[in-house]
């Protein structure tokens, strides 16, 4: 027996049914290490009681209670008890006392927990276990209960890692709400997540520097204590963070900081204030956070060994420059401000040799967000120098309309197998919200999957995970939303959609950019994805009994996939309408078909652009929400633009001048394309021999001018000799040239070097 006495919990009731089914359809995350289900069902609904470790029953009892309100059943009783003994009973009967046969094992935060027929028993290795345990029952009230029962089952469970990380991204622009963050360390407190980061550059509001945090969109010291305050009980502690080598280019923007750039966005190393900076920055955070951890980050420090640390790098390379602000950091941090050093590992991976020159307590943060078949190149390094370390995959929601699911899923399952591999301390599931046009929410489906490959060591499928994951974030009844996000998964593969990244929403292309039959497909292959995937978040959202703003904020994404397709298509017909118009010499009244559509797409995205306003000042400060509101003001007013010329085009008309051209309105189909295989005209000159051969190798040259295209003059290389007359020499070459516009090319004679 582990020497933490088992801690009991036992809910009680008069009456039990008979229940069957796999153990496999139980909705559960992460799935637990041993399920065995038994006959028999244990009945809610009833007046209970919950009998609970005196240090943890009001955390328990809440928790509980909180999803029995909301499967609308009675509240129960929580009755607080000491050591030993820790039973739990309901109704009039007292408990036995007895220890129910439970054997939790000895693992640090395992729990065996069970459903029987009278009553819910559970036992525990340490508090975090017991709390686990808790948070299973709530699962399957929430995700498992067929009216008011629940199905008799035994579980014994345990973590594969012993710490599992996730993050909010905060100094990119979204700030989050205090109430944002401890919603956050709730539902990672669900998943069984035992550790939750901040990334932060500039956005804490520092007494000591008070030019560095945005007064409306920066963490206070009182919102850090308060996070702290909120996320223990819940068995979550909080990580520090700050950006301590690279990514400093919001601090050093400020004159005062000036004289500390390495570059705009690198802290030197080569001055002595650098090193008073940093002191003060950890002197305001470390002291809010009891966790003994703290990441310094020091990733991405490109440019290093350019500026004031130029000379020192000549002498010592910049590997040693990084390796020796990394040992000023740490000892900074141990002996000032008595924290372990966290890093990432990004940099120090390129100076193999400088490796064993960091001191061996640092934990190394090895990350890594591409969907490849192994992580080892990343792991492998760290553990055979005796690192301890943690591996760090992520959402894959930068600056994206949603996250590219497909690769976040890849992602975190190999890079966290290949830690459990290696003897990982840990995993960080992180996010990034790169562009500032983010809404947090949307992590949840990876930051879930990651908890769920944390705790199992990636050793279940996507497809059972995906089954279960609506039913526990929402209560759905059915898997609507592990459907939905499979399907938003494919869009990211359209080649047009360009990975579904935010710059491709702000394209303007309701005014047709390439050929209608390209346009058609693209659009039609979109929304053949899209649709269905908003009809299933719908039926989820419509299924739910809690976090309907997660859900909120998936439907804004794929709201905005599904207009990009729609506007394809409106602006393919409103350009096609107006060319026939124009063609036909019509009247002003032609145009009215063209403006609904204009308008239609315009007020689609104005209409958009309030719901992401909405959806942001629910999860964050004002800071930053004006960067993204701008483009949807710009875009909107393109829309008006648009309107306003045909307002003119009807004015032409009405006057009888007759519409406009569609090239004057700005409204045209593009000319189709064709392939120029044959010269436009053939000149027995050469062109320019004195020009150099941009191809050593070539032994002879065609030389090309084509007109309407940058640069003007082109040559084809090529060796050997091509025999025949140019225009034949064209025909063989034009792979080479795949002249796709309607230009006019001039073919100049052969040149031989």
């Amino acid at each position: 027996m582990h020497p933490w006495m088992p801690f009991l919990l036992t809910l009680a009731i008069c009456s039990a049914m008979a229940a069957g089914g796999d153990a496999d359809d139980l909705r559960l995350i992460p799935f637990p290490k041993e399920v065995r289900r038994m006959a028999g069902e244990y009945v809610l609904g009833r007046t209970l009681r919950l009998d609970a470790p005196a240090a943890q029953a009001e955390v328990l009892g809440r928790l509980l209670n909180e999803e029995l309100r909301r499967a609308g059943l009675e509240a129960v009783q929580v009755r607080a008890r000491g050591m030993p003994g820790l039973e739990f009973r309901v109704g009039v009967q007292e408990s036995d006392g007895g220890s129910w046969g439970l054997s939790p094992g000895d693992r640090p935060e395992s729990y065996a927990l069970e459903v029987r027929g009278d009553e819910v028993v559970c036992a525990a290795s340490d508090p975090a276990g017991l709390h686990y345990g808790l948070q299973t029952l709530c699962q399957l009230i929430r995700a498992n209960r067929r009216g008011d029962a629940l199905p008799c089952l035994a579980i014994r469970d345990w973590p594969s890692l012993r710490w599992r990380c996730f993050q909010d991204d905060m100094t990119r622009g979204p700030s989050s709400r205090l109430e944002t963050l401890q919603f956050e360390a709730s539902l990672g407190s669900f998943l069984k997540f035992n550790l939750m980061t901040f990334y932060m550059e500039y956005q804490y509001a520092f007494k000591k520097h008070p030019r560095i945090g945005p007064p409306d969109g920066a963490l206070t010291p009182d919102e850090l204590s308060a996070l702290v305050a909120y996320a223990k009980p819940l068995q979550i502690d909080i990580l520090g963070n700050q950006q301590s080598f690279g990514h400093f280019g919001h601090i050093l923007k400020h004159p005062e900081y000036a004289a500390l750039r390495e570059t705009a966005d690198v802290l030197t190393p080569a001055r002595e204030e650098t090193y008073r900076l940093l002191d003060d920055l950890y002197s305001e955070v470390c002291p809010l956070l009891p966790f003994p951890w703290f990441n310094v980050c020091c990733d991405e420090t490109w440019g290093l060994g350019t500026g004031p640390s130029k000379a020192l790098a000549s002498e010592i390379g910049v590997g040693g420059v990084y390796v020796r602000h990394i040992r000023r950091v740490h000892a900074l941090l141990k002996e000032k401000h008595g924290k372990r050093m966290m890093m990432w590992g990004d940099i120090i991976l390129q100076h193999p040799d400088q490796l064993e020159q960091i001191p061996k307590d640092t934990l190394m943060l090895t990350w890594g967000y591409d969907a490849r078949p192994s992580f080892e190149d990343q792991i492998v390094p760290f553990a055979k120098s005796g690192y301890e370390f943690f591996v760090c995959p992520g959402v894959n929601n930068w600056s994206r309309i949603l996250p590219d699911f497909g690769v976040a899923i890849t992602n975190i399952q190999h890079f966290v197998r290949d830690g459990v591999k290696h003897g990982a301390l840990g995993m960080l599931n992180t996010d990034w919200e790169d562009d500032g046009e983010a809404i947090n929410a949307v992590k949840w489906h990876a930051d879930a999957w990651a908890a769920e490959c944390a705790w199992n060591g990636s050793t279940t499928s996507i497809e059972s995970f995906n089954r279960r994951v609506g039913a526990v974030l929402f209560g759905e009844g059915g898997d609507h939303f592990g459907r939905a996000v499979a399907l938003l998964g494919r869009a990211h593969r359209l080649p047009a959609m360009k990975g579904m990244m935010n710059a491709r929403f702000w394209e303007h292309d309701f005014i047709p950019k390439t050929r209608p039959a390209a346009i058609e497909s693209n659009a039609t292959n979109l929304l053949a994805i899209v649709r269905p995937a908003i009809e299933c978040l719908e039926r989820c959202r419509a299924e739910a009994r809690c976090n309907r703003q997660v859900l909120d904020a998936f439907l804004f994404g794929a709201r905005r996939m599904e207009l990009i397709g729609r506007r394809m298509l409106d602006g393919l017909e409103a350009a096609r309408l107006y060319e026939t118009a124009y063609a036909a010499n019509a009247g002003a009244e032609a145009l009215a078909p063209v403006e609904r559509l204009v308008r239609k797409n315009r007020d689609a995205h104005e209409v958009l652009g309030r719901a992401f306003a909405s959806l942001w000042l629910a999860e964050s400060k004002p800071y930053a929400l004006d960067w993204t509101m701008r483009r949807y003001t710009n875009t909107v007013q393109q829309y008006d633009a648009l309107l306003r010329a045909l307002t003119d085009a009807r004015a032409e008309a009405t006057a009888g001048r007759g519409l406009p051209t569609p090239e004057k309105l700005g409204l045209v189909l593009p000319k189709p394309l064709t392939r120029r295989m044959k010269p436009g005209q053939i000149i027995e000159t050469q062109l320019d021999p004195e020009l150099p051969w941009a191809d050593a190798t070539a032994t002879h040259r065609l030389g090309l001018v084509i007109e309407n295209s940058m640069p003007g003059q082109h040559f084809v290389t090529f060796a050997g000799l091509i025999e025949g007359s140019p225009a034949q020499a064209m025909d063989r070459i034009e792979s080479s040239l795949n002249l796709k516009q309607p230009v006019s090319v001039i073919l100049h004679a052969l040149q031989a070097r």
